[in-house]
Parts: structure tokens; C-alpha cells; sequence
């Protein structure tokens, strides 16, 4: 009995919803998930349910994107946050991940909806 409920404890735990905000910084012009995002500061809001994670970039309190992303365990710590670019084809940039300072988990942003956002 005191198994099963350990085993039922895990769940929900892993189940359990975790919402944070990070401050990053854009270097360069990009996209995130077919939106423009022009070099700044940003704030990233972010909530992970199981393994998927539902982000936003803020710029004075305002939504300037969204997107919607696989969390992704890694073997080693993220050392700081920061925002991952693609370089496309065409010399254009595309976020396609986030990792978060001290933690093993990456958020990688789904490639469809980037593509589908364009």
C-alpha cells in the first residue's frame, strides 16, 4: 500500500504545473515561433506542464510572442539562461531553444508552429 501511494505522490508531482519569468536578452534580430523579435531586453514567462511548456516574451508587460515547446532533459546544467538560435538558409535567425540558468531541463520550441507562424 505504501508503494502505491508513492507510486500515486510521483504522479502528481510530475503532473504539477511550474511557472517562472527569466530575463533574457535578444542579440540579434529573430524570430520566435514566426514573430519578429527585434534585439532588447525581454522577459520570458513560462509555464511547463509535464513536457510541454507554454511560453511568452514580454516587452513592457506587453505579449510580443508565444509559442509552445518540449521540455527536453539534458546531461549537464544550463550555466546561465540564454536563448538558442538557428541560422536559416537565408541568413534570417529563429529561436528554436530556451535553456534556463542551473537547470537540466531545455525547452525546445516545436518546429511546425515556427513554421506555421511564418
Amino acid at each position: 500500500m505504501k508503494k502505491l501511494l508513492v507510486v500515486v505522490f510521483v504522479c502528481l508531482l510530475a503532473t504539477l504545473a511550474v511557472a517562472a519569468e527569466k530575463n533574457i536578452s535578444i542579440v540579434n534580430n529573430t524570430t520566435f515561433n514566426g514573430k519578429a523579435i527585434a534585439p532588447g531586453s525581454y522577459k520570458l514567462s513560462y509555464e511547463i506542464k509535464g513536457s510541454t511548456a507554454e511560453m511568452k516574451i514580454m516587452k513592457s508587460n506587453q505579449v510580443v510572442a508565444t509559442a509552445t515547446g518540449q521540455v527536453v532533459e539534458q546531461k549537464d546544467r544550463a550555466p546561465y539562461t540564454a536563448v538558442v538560435n538557428q541560422t536559416n538558409p537565408d541568413g534570417s535567425n529563429t529561436v528554436v531553444e530556451i535553456q534556463i540558468a542551473n537547470q537540466k531541463q531545455v525547452i525546445r520550441l516545436n518546429a511546425e508552429a515556427g513554421a506555421a507562424g511564418k
